[in-house]
């Protein structure tokens, strides 16, 4: 029996079993492709700022990377490399909006640039120190480290009386971590999204000596000696897609894995000079967002029994929450999208306070907000 049975082992999932299990309590996690199997696995792992004008998400994206920053360097620190990042204008940052943001930054025209390194094209940018990557494997193993770990592919859940129990496994709690696979309880309030990536980790004898951003993300160079390049590239609607399992085996994805590759070496080649380069790896994963990209965390409402219960919801009657209805004792943390690595911690932090101290969550990032939005729509 345990206290917490955690469904999905990528950076939500890793990041609240690491909370549960120092706060004393019995974890156990289930993935069915492995630890970081998904898209965490094959993230870029990029911590960096969201510049702009504040506002509630990039406040909060702000906020979740200041409080990562100093939990990886703590849990495990050679696992980060802390350099920082070059954001270079483009359509969605121009110059304007990267200029006039409350973030510290550091102006780098394009002949600083070049005294930095020859290697370095004609470009300039915004240097901002509080940026680093990690390696997302190495951080996940970390983070689990005494939970019982299980590779399973659970498709239904049990519910007995006080307790939940798939196949010889007992839980009192269940939180679903799941991304972008198909929920185990009906939720239709979460509209969830898979946005499709590819990273390529390459070698090359270039001294890249921090992050750049564009439309791509290339890090600086790992202790290993590789340097990461990676963007997402599709987007598709979840009415017409249901992903089961990572983008290699999914049937819905569509292969332009040589096409993709060459888009990213090509724009990398418009940011800096990769002398002698040679790809040796390549990622796919879709990552799990929503429409307003906030990342959600709470208890699980039963959209179905709770408009039954009080159909003026639809209507826009604001029933206070404890009296909605709720799956017993089942949780999600779910959406971080492309920020999976920024936000796991401080969002683990927040699901973990509301658990074991009834702390309330932000209504940004609360299910509630959700279930209220889409009821009060009257379309399902």
């Amino acid at each position: 029996m345990y206290d917490f049975l955690i469904i999905g082992v990528g950076s939500a999932g890793c990041n609240i079993a690491y909370l549960l299990k120092k706060a004393g309590k019995k974890v156990a996690i289930i993935d069915r492709e492995g630890v970081a199997g998904g898209a965490s696995g094959v993230a870029g792992a990029f911590l960096s700022p969201l510049p702009g004008k504040k506002n509630p998400y990039n406040n909060l994206v702000n906020k979740s990377l200041e409080y990562a920053l100093d939990f990886y360097q703590n849990l495990i620190p050679s696992s980060v490399n802390k350099k920082g990042v070059l954001r270079v204008p483009n359509d969605n940052f121009n110059k304007d909006k990267l200029k006039d943001n409350d973030i510290e930054y550091v102006y780098f025209d394009d002949k600083r640039l070049k005294n930095i390194s020859k290697n370095f094209k004609d470009i300039d940018g915004y240097f901002y120190e509080n940026a680093a990557t990690i390696d997302p494997l190495e951080v996940c193993k970390r983070l689990i480290e005494g939970c019982d770990f299980y590779q399973k592919d659970i498709k239904n859940l049990t519910y007995k009386k006080d307790f939940y129990e798939i196949e010889e496994l007992k839980t009192k709690n269940i939180i679903l971590a799941q991304g972008v696979s198909s929920p185990l309880v009906e939720y239709p309030y979460m509209k969830i999204s898979p946005i499709f990536g590819l990273r390529i980790d390459v070698k090359t004898s270039t001294n890249i000596p921090f992050s750049i951003h564009k439309s791509i993300s290339i890090s600086a160079n790992k202790k290993d000696g590789t340097v990461a390049i990676g963007a997402t590239h599709e987007r598709h609607d979840t009415s017409l897609v249901e992903c089961t399992t990572t983008c290699e085996k999914c049937k819905f994805y569509i292969d332009k894995e040589k096409e993709q590759i060459n888009t990213l070496l090509n724009q990398a080649d418009e940011l800096i000079k990769l002398e002698n380069l040679e790809v040796v790896k390549t990622y796919k994963g879709a990552r799990a967002t929503i429409k307003s990209y906030f990342p959600v965390i709470g208890e699980i409402i039963n959209y179905k029994k709770s408009l039954e219960k009080y159909p003026s919801i639809k209507n826009g009657t604001k029933i206070p929450q404890n009296l909605l209805e709720y799956y017993p004792n089942l949780y999600t943390i779910n959406a971080l999208g492309s920020r999976g690595f920024v936000f796991g911690p401080y969002i683990a932090k927040i699901l973990s306070e509301h658990i074991l101290n009834n702390k309330e969550i932000p209504v940004e990032i609360s299910t509630q907000k959700l279930f209220y939005k889409t009821a009060r729509k009257c379309k399902l």
